[in-house]
């Protein structure tokens, strides 16, 4: 993320989003707030630009599971957090994978290969 922190204004880190899990009213309320923390979906990093927001996931080799994974994340950020800035998907990776490059510019989502 060094390479690209000058494109950025800031970051966020491990945003929560999802509902989580619905765990048994009869639960005492400590284990009730850590199973909903703990079972929401985690984005690795929410990359801020003048109005646009890059929903980042970060993985060794990246491969078809990530962009799966930005597309639940946006969705679901847009719902918890109603940003007013664009959204765009953004995947962080070491290694190219075949047919990411293509997938990728069709969704229009960032690539970085670091």
């Amino acid at each position: 993320m060094d390479k690209y922190a000058g494109d950025y204004l800031g970051f966020d880190y491990d945003i929560k989003v999802g509902t989580g899990t619905i765990v048994p009213n009869e639960w005492d309320d400590n284990y009730k707030r850590m199973a909903e923390i703990l079972s929401k979906y985690r984005i690795d990093a929410v990359g801020h630009k003048t109005g646009r927001l890059e929903i980042i996931e970060v993985k060794p080799e990246a491969s078809t599971v990530a962009i799966g994974q930005i597309v639940t994340y946006m969705e679901l950020y847009k719902r918890d957090f109603s940003p007013s800035d664009t959204l765009v998907g953004a995947i962080v990776t070491d290694r190219e994978v075949g047919d990411m490059r293509l997938l990728t510019k069709k969704l229009e989502f960032d690539y970085y290969i670091i």
